[in-house]
């Protein structure tokens, strides 16, 4: 029998060379099983007992970044974790994962969705349409930290601002956290993805006017506006002394 040798001296029993696709069950340093654990790949597996279907379902363990582990002692946590989780419901769900332009339709079929802004859904599809375009018909626990990143530099690259692409990444996190209330992804699934908010340049800042300037813009209002000079003067002398923005302001009526 081969052994893998794990980080801190603990080792699973392999097969031949050919089985090492196989899930194999890890023992630690003094070669007793580590319940739940298996390696495969190189890589550390959880499998958890589900009562409620009677089955036995294999998760890949990540720490709480999002990354895959590395060393026994860290898959110890991370099965802890996932039993945590299946003590709350929290798991994944079981079988095929919708893809991302699937998802993207039962997103915005969501009651509470619906409620938004008509103007807030309507970036939302733009946005989530451009990550659409991007990433084809993935399957969406199959959105990966590359295709984040290219889409990004694909952006920046047209001349795009970061606000915009932070735009753009609000909105697929916004999907991707619906897909984690659904089953479909775990937090970490999301976390690992480093939808990290890009630095955005600061904006100038913008002196106030003096009240002598603003006088001096009121005395301008009958020459730049012929018609109706006297409100837009009163709709200045609003906004100036009231504090209110521009739209808000346009919603006040008289009682």
């Amino acid at each position: 029998m081969k052994r893998i040798e794990t980080n801190n001296g603990g080792h699973a029993k392999a097969g031949k060379a050919h089985q090492g696709a196989h899930f194999m069950g890890v023992r630690d340093s003094r070669n007793r099983r580590v319940p739940g654990l298996y390696l495969r790949n190189g890589r550390y597996y959880g499998q958890i007992w589900l009562k409620d279907v009677r089955l036995a379902k294999t998760f890949p363990l990540v720490t709480r970044d999002g990354d895959p582990v590395e060393t026994l002692n860290e898959a110890k946590l991370a099965m802890q974790v996932l039993r945590e989780h299946e003590r709350n419901k929290a798991l994944p769900t079981l079988g095929q994962k919708p893809s991302l332009v699937a998802y993207v339709e039962t997103y915005f079929g969501k009651a509470e969705i619906a409620q938004k802004k008509a103007g807030t859904l309507e970036n939302e599809r733009q946005a989530l349409a451009r990550w659409m375009r991007h990433l084809g018909d993935v399957r969406i626990d199959r959105i990966a930290t590359p295709m984040i990143a290219s889409f990004k530099d694909k952006r920046l690259r047209t001349g795009v601002s970061p606000r915009t692409v932070n735009l753009d990444q609000i909105a697929l996190r916004n999907v991707l956290k619906r897909a984690v209330d659904d089953g479909h992804l775990r937090e970490t699934d999301v976390i690992s993805l480093k939808l990290k908010k890009l630095k955005e340049p600061e904006s100038p800042k913008r002196g106030l006017l003096t009240p002598a300037e603003f006088e001096r813009l009121l005395a301008a209002v009958p020459m730049a506006c012929a018609k109706n000079a006297v409100q837009f003067a009163d709709y200045l002398r609003f906004l100036a002394y009231s504090g209110a923005r521009e739209q808000e302001a346009l919603k006040i009526r008289w009682v």
